[in-house]
């Protein structure tokens, strides 16, 4: 759905309207107008294109004509949004036992080893230690200076869960999302580490309820076949939260609520078997397509120095932001 502009001649009035492309006809566009300003007679009206051709009440409009009136939005306020949604500190939260990979992971997401910044306390407390990094975006304003908004990423690492109760678990959960309003949270499990359904519940149920996405990884998929039972068990505990959505390049997507996949972050490397690293830019490229708004730039921004998963994603990358490219480009 796009929201256009239709100038009113008589009034000189502009109002946006919602319509869907080969959908919406021009007559609903009319009504929907008429709605707005309080016209009770839209048999009154007619449409018009750029006030020179016509256009019959009973068609469709086309792709064009609704990309051709989108409301204008200038670079500067692009630049200046994304500033606002860039320039200040935000979290990642990862959770999972101890070795099951966490590390890995996110330095292989990152394409970076994540300093450890803050010492954390044991794992069987509700404490939780974090890594932080910064980057910055640089932009030219008038006047050929620059504007400059840097930010701190952090990446939190939550204890073990292994002996806490479902109730322990979500409000532990809720706590930190309420005080970090995480991008996303990511839960790590491996084969030969503790998995207990109730306390995934707890998590998820937390997640849901606050509103923030989760990302369940099985890590170390190549270990043994165990792997398939926990990725199995991740989707019992999503599917009673939103139905499955689509299955895609490996990633099982539950709506707005969250996603589960199978990675290996590194060479994977027993006897004479040998496995390259897989699965870990489809999770990047699953969590970004199911952000929205900020949290989407957010995540785009702290994996932006992965130069190998921008390269090999490019065209779909392109694809789904493709409209938000030609605003920057304006």
């Amino acid at each position: 759905m796009y929201s256009i502009q239709v100038h009113v001649r008589r009034t000189g009035e502009m109002v946006n309207i919602d319509v869907i492309p080969s959908t919406t006809t021009y007559d609903e566009i009319i009504r929907k107008v008429c709605e707005r300003i309080n016209e009770p007679e839209p048999s009154h009206y007619y449409l018009t294109l750029n006030y020179e051709v016509e256009l019959r009440n009973d068609e469709d409009i086309p792709h064009d004509v609704v990309h051709a009136n989108i409301p204008h939005i200038s670079r500067r306020d692009i630049q200046n949004y994304l500033h606002q949604a860039i320039g200040k500190t935000f979290d990642i939260m990862l959770m999972g036992s101890p070795r099951v990979g966490k590390s890995t992971l996110i330095n292989a997401i990152l394409q970076k080893d994540v300093a450890q910044t803050h010492a954390g306390y044991n794992a069987c407390t509700k404490e939780s230690c974090y890594y932080e990094y910064e980057e910055s975006y640089i932009t030219e304003t008038e006047g050929n200076t620059t504007r400059t908004s840097t930010s701190s990423i952090r990446i939190w690492d939550s204890p073990g869960i292994q002996d806490w109760t479902r109730l322990n678990v979500t409000e532990y959960v809720q706590d930190l999302i309420n005080k970090k309003n995480p991008v996303c949270l990511i839960f790590c499990a491996s084969p030969g580490t503790y998995v207990e359904l109730e306390q995934l519940k707890g998590i998820v149920e937390a997640c849901k309820n606050l509103k923030v996405f989760i990302a369940m990884v099985v890590t170390n998929m190549y270990a043994s076949d165990e792997a398939d039972i926990i990725l199995k068990l991740f989707q019992d505990t999503l599917i009673h939260h939103h139905v499955q959505t689509k299955v895609e390049k490996n990633i099982y997507y539950y709506g707005p609520v969250g996603l589960c996949t199978q990675v290996n972050s590194i060479d994977y490397v027993v006897d004479d078997i040998r496995k390259k690293p897989e699965g870990v830019h489809e999770l990047m490229l699953g969590i970004m397509n199911s952000l929205n708004d900020e949290k989407l730039l957010q995540w785009c921004f702290a994996i932006q120095n992965n130069a190998p998963f921008w390269a090999r994603a490019q065209k779909r990358i392109w694809r789904v932001y493709s409209s938000f490219k030609r605003l920057l480009s304006l």
